[in-house]
């Protein structure tokens, strides 16, 4: 580790007369950041607790537990205009959170409908593949730590719908699936995300480690409901701030014509770095699994095992 993640595993030990309220004027002044939200990057392959725009500390092991406690509707989408540039807060031409429509917030959105922008057409990215991508905008709580804090974590198109060389593990979309079909909401268990280490690009895999006691589902609907939860699933807004370095994003014309969709200028990534191309959600298939009625939790858990691989 290069800085100490277990300020952030401690938090549950923090006494009870000492959690919650708002930050002192003391810790605002000293660069506490008062309203900086949490969240979780996977820049480079490696967990990083980050609190705004801040690296607060970084987890090198491969795996973390987690639990699913809020998610956006639908698949969040995002291109960016300019070329990636490292260190530059690049800010996206246009945006939806639903996946369905370009959000109210674009000021010169591409396209009516996701489904037939031009920049959602294979090709209009450099090297091949769709310049504007998917994610999965999630809040999470820490294994242990569910009642404390809440953190943002946005999961990318090659963890949601690609394929895991892995017994024990699965891609988002077909772990959501595989609880259902036993019978398991994913809110409901611990979820153990790990890096696939044989991707060249931050890639997670996931699978279920047990599912939560009577008192830790409690803890979960509470942060179902949560401010911070809403927030981090809720309705994006980007803002370029005057330190911001890099020139803005470019302005997109409204409703290019498909023909050009092959010339569109390359995006600029976000922290997660590229995404491999990936079809659309409705196209990724897979074995169907059995839906047996009733199945425990145990036939999950023995299925995917406990090794570590």
């Amino acid at each position: 580790m290069s800085k100490e993640i277990g300020l952030f595993e401690d938090a549950a030990n923090v006494p009870a007369h000492l959690k919650g309220g708002e930050l002192s004027d003391a810790a605002k002044a000293l660069g506490g950041g008062g309203g900086s939200l949490k969240w979780i990057s996977i820049k480079g392959s490696v967990f990083r607790m980050m609190v705004g725009d801040q690296e607060v500390a970084t987890n090198e092991d491969r795996s973390m537990k987690l639990v699913i406690v809020g998610s956006a509707p639908g698949y969040a989408r995002t291109y960016y205009a300019d070329s990636y540039k490292e260190g530059v807060k690049a800010i996206p031409a246009c945006w939806s959170d639903d996946g369905n429509a370009p959000s109210q917030n674009v000021s010169n959105p591409q396209s009516n409908l996701c489904a037939s922008c031009p920049q959602n057409v294979k090709g209009s990215a450099e090297g091949g593949g769709r310049a504007c991508k998917y994610s999965a905008r999630l809040a999470v709580a820490l294994e242990g730590d569910m009642g404390g804090d809440v953190y943002g974590l946005n999961i990318p198109a090659t963890s949601i719908f690609g394929d895991v060389d892995s017994e024990h593990y699965l891609s988002l979309q077909e772990y959501v699936k595989k609880l259902a079909s036993f019978g398991y909401d994913v809110v409901k268990v611990v979820t153990e995300m790990k890096f696939d280490t044989k991707s060249p690009v931050p890639k997670l895999m996931f699978r279920a480690v047990r599912p939560l006691t009577e008192a830790e589902w409690e803890q979960v609907k509470n942060q179902g409901s949560a401010e911070e939860t809403k927030t981090h699933i809720g309705e994006r807004k980007f803002e370029r701030k005057e330190e911001d370095q890099g020139t803005p994003a470019a302005e997109p014309k409204a409703k290019p014509a498909p023909k050009t969709a092959k010339k569109a200028a390359p995006k600029a990534e976000p922290e997660e770095s590229s995404d491999e191309e990936m079809a659309e959600p409705t196209k990724v298939s897979k074995k169907k699994e059995p839906e047996p009625e009733g199945a425990d939790i145990s036939d999950i858990l023995d299925e995917w095992g406990d090794d570590e691989e």
